[in-house]
């Protein structure tokens, strides 16, 4: 597993996150985590599991979704690869969508200086619960 190969151990808290997020997969707050272990997992703290989640993001095991709207709370993937986003503006139903629907080329020499290597793309609109009550 990344955690020993780095040195370090897969403590039961640690364990018991990972679980959690495999087991459901989505896109998770690091307050939604907690809530959701304490009654699994009573001896997970809040400090353990933040530092957890920004410990698998660097292992590259989740990727972090920028926060939608101002003083959102960020969001951990549990896929880390490639992909896009859709948000819905009424529910705040955050799902994936395949890079497919938005085909970009990172282009190159944009600004001496800058490197882009990704872009993140985040569609905002109606989901289809709330499409079908449109009362906006």
């Amino acid at each position: 597993m990344l955690l020993r190969a780095r040195g370090l151990s897969l403590t039961p808290q640690r364990r018991a996150i990972l679980r959690h997020l495999s087991a459901r997969g989505g896109h998770w707050t690091a307050a939604e985590v907690l809530t959701s272990l304490t009654g699994e997992f009573a001896l997970a703290s809040r400090a353990t599991v933040y530092s957890t989640l920004s410990l698998l993001r660097e292992l590259g095991v989740l990727a972090d979704v920028p926060a939608p709207g101002p003083g959102g709370e960020a969001r951990y993937d549990v896929n880390p690869e490639p992909h896009q986003h859709f948000v819905c503006r009424r529910c705040g139903l955050l799902e994936d969508v395949p890079l497919a629907w938005f085909p970009v080329v990172i282009p190159s020499g944009v600004t001496p200086g800058f490197a882009v290597d990704q872009f993140r793309i985040v569609a905002e609109g109606l989901c289809g619960g709330c499409g079908a009550d449109r009362s906006d």
